[in-house]
């Protein structure tokens, strides 16, 4: 006996038995599926009113919070975050391909949006919709949280000599360069506050993974000794386990290749600096000594001239 198959909707026979029926679906339910089931009516796309990012939300979802590029006008914005929120899955679920048009596709009048989209098939008559996108300015989650000093790494930047302050002006900007590319890829990488002291700086950084990023970075540009230290702040209430705030320390080594010091009452030669080792070089006998940057740290030694 074989068996009948019935359109999982309206439970319709499928009579045509060469017919591949997508999805299970009669052809009258396969052609209401796209605007009535799957489109949404109505999305609102969110500005923050101080980092400048977007957000589209829809009635049962909020999706990624994103810059728009200078390069880009408006037009090109709105179909890349449509397609990347929406409609790659969209159309990648369907074998269709889903094409856009805007009304003053202007941001910066603040009016909503009427959008035109057609969804082509290569087996189904195109369809139609129309989508109204609401402006809104909000504060974002990750500015609320900056606004607010949350952090979850402490990052320590400390010089031991005083020739080294201009230095240490150099490494802030650098570290603002670090924090405004990392910040453009992922809006929840920021640093929240800078508290100064009178040989540094520490960074409050919102994400353990902006830390990570922020040290690897400076120890690749500059000699850095490394210590890492974490505290106790509490318990995770889902897994039950210790939650930890962690704090690296990054004091800069003061001295640089073929520095002249005396060390230890000996004249030495900076020969070179590696990750954490320093190489002097005797001046008179030639006779080379690897130190380690936390035994430099608390022998002797002076510049000369």
């Amino acid at each position: 006996m074989k068996l009948r198959k019935f359109c999982a909707k309206c439970g319709k026979a499928l009579t045509d038995v060469s017919k591949n029926y997508k999805n299970f679906l009669c052809d009258e339910c396969t052609s209401q599926i796209i605007p009535n089931y799957i489109i949404p009516e109505k999305l609102t796309l969110r500005n923050c009113i101080y980092c400048g990012a977007y957000s589209l939300k829809s009635k049962d979802q909020e999706y990624s919070w994103q810059y728009k590029s200078l390069a880009m006008d408006d037009s090109e914005f709105l179909k890349k975050i449509l397609k990347e929120n929406i409609f790659l899955k969209f159309d990648k679920k369907f074998n269709v391909k889903s094409e856009f048009s805007f009304e003053n596709p202007y941001l910066s009048e603040r009016i909503d949006i009427k959008t035109n989209i057609i969804v082509k098939s290569e087996e189904d008559s195109d369809v139609q919709e129309e989508i109204l996108i609401k402006i809104r300015d909000i504060h974002c989650p990750y500015c609320a949280k900056r606004s607010g000093g949350r952090f979850d790494a402490i990052v320590q930047i400390r010089i031991q000599h005083s020739k080294d302050e201009k230095k240490l002006e150099e490494i802030s900007t650098y570290i603002s360069k670090i924090e405004e590319k990392e910040n453009f890829k992922n809006l929840s990488n920021f640093i929240s506050k800078i508290d100064y002291v009178t040989n540094g700086f520490d960074l409050k950084v919102s994400t353990n993974a902006m830390a990570r990023v922020l040290i690897a970075r400076l120890r690749k540009k500059y000699h850095f000794e490394i210590k890492v230290s974490k505290k106790l702040i509490g318990v995770d209430q889902e897994k039950g386990s210790d939650l930890y705030r962690l704090s690296t320390l990054l004091r800069l080594i003061p001295v640089e290749k073929n520095d002249s010091i005396l060390f230890e009452g000996i004249k030495y030669s900076v020969k070179s600096i590696s990750k954490n080792r320093i190489s002097l070089q005797n001046v008179n006998g030639g006779k080379i000594k690897n130190i380690k940057y936390s035994e430099f740290h608390e022998k002797k030694w002076i510049f000369l001239e």
